[in-house]
């Protein structure tokens, strides 16, 4: 989809991160505009966690986006070297994403190529996600031609792969299937090639994370099954949702809980007819 340079913005005298798009989505006139069009949404998206947007712009045939420079890692680096990591870093890890991506959510932006690539980590700790609104420009794009799916298959949601539109609980379903690979080192479903992995998000649930890591709680699966359920409708409505029940999780496991079934049942996928519990207080007033 793109490359990544580092440059010089040589007005301010700052380095920056140049995404340059590879040669033919930047042939398409109406890909520029829509491009134009979500750079400028990221822009004004402001937040610690949130890489920044500097500039967009086209030099001849070359398509690119000028970004905050973030020393460091990306989370892919961190999870080849240490997974699977502890419970309690993976949690933390996560949760720093899930505060870039409500801010996200509450302005109405959607990531939809949440991935371990897209999660930079600064020498400090410091987490920042990237690439806000670019995956949704470059999949109109080569829809509009019968181009192939955008996204990474690894962490894509089902309704996405059907083509249904994506919405913040495609985010919280990558942000799932993260979290299973950071706490098991392995992804999610497996295949021969991209189209098996995205036909097994569509059709096979994930499976718990303890299935391959025994000592995990039943309510760190929980978790994993709730933002990954496969119909939309059964998981967190969206980021902040997901953060607040992560959070409860994070607690427990601090506290040493080997298990704990009611939050367990608390987390459980709801089925659709099943009113939430805003719902049911409401229907209560």
């Amino acid at each position: 989809m793109a490359s990544v340079f580092k440059g010089t913005d040589l007005r301010l005298d700052r380095t920056v991160a140049i995404k340059v798009m590879h040669h033919g989505l930047g042939d398409d006139e109406q890909f520029v505009q829509r491009f134009d069009r979500e750079a400028r949404a990221a822009a004004k998206l402001n937040h610690r966690n949130v890489v920044s947007v500097f500039d967009q712009g086209r030099d001849g045939d070359v398509t690119y986006l000028v970004m905050e420079f973030v020393p460091g890692n990306t989370l892919r680096d961190i999870m080849r070297a240490e997974a699977p990591l502890p419970v309690g870093r993976a949690l933390d890890l996560l949760a720093e994403v899930l505060v870039a991506l409500s801010a996200a959510h509450a302005a109405h932006l959607i990531h939809r190529d949440v991935k371990p690539e897209n999660v930079l980590i600064t020498p400090d700790g410091e987490v920042r996600v990237a690439d806000f609104g670019l995956a949704r420009a470059v999949s109109a794009a080569t829809t509009a031609t019968g181009g192939t799916l955008i996204g990474t298959v690894s962490y894509i949601a089902p309704e996405i792969v059907v083509n249904e539109g994506a919405d913040a609980r495609s985010d919280v379903y990558a942000c799932g299937a993260m979290l299973f690979e950071m706490l098991t080192g392995v992804k999610p479903h497996a295949g021969e090639s991209p189209i098996q992995v995205a036909y097994k998000h569509v059709h096979e649930d994930i499976e718990p994370p303890s299935t391959l890591r025994p000592d995990l709680p039943d309510y760190v699966d929980a978790l994993v099954l709730r933002a990954t359920a496969r119909d939309r409708r059964n998981r967190s409505a969206d980021a902040r949702v997901l953060l607040q029940q992560l959070r409860r999780v994070r607690q427990a496991v601090s506290a040493g809980v080997t298990s704990d079934p009611d939050l367990v049942a608390q987390l459980a996928p709801r089925s659709v007819e099943e009113p939430t519990d805003d719902e049911a207080t409401q229907k209560v007033r």
